[in-house]
């Protein structure tokens, strides 16, 4: 996959965590989907206090893809929960 930032699932799932615990959400899980949807990125976190959920998942998936590079279909194949 030529249009991502880091060589392994780890990696990635590092970069994105910290980028978004250093824009202050908190709770934040970072990891990849199962078995068919293992190219996935799969985000777990709690906003900043008081922010409604569409914006915490706009602002989530703006940062990930920022930090991998990713783009295309579905916001880049992630997922905020």
């Amino acid at each position: 996959m030529t249009w991502r930032n880091h060589e392994t699932h780890r990696e990635e799932a590092k970069a994105v965590k910290d980028a978004l615990i250093k824009a202050g959400f908190i709770n934040v899980r970072v990891g990849h989907g199962r078995g068919t949807a293992w190219g996935w990125l799969e985000i777990r976190c709690d906003g900043k206090p008081g922010q409604p959920f569409q914006d915490k998942r706009i602002e989530a998936i703006r940062i990930a893809k920022t930090v991998t590079g990713r783009s295309g279909e579905y916001d880049g194949e992630i997922l905020v929960y």
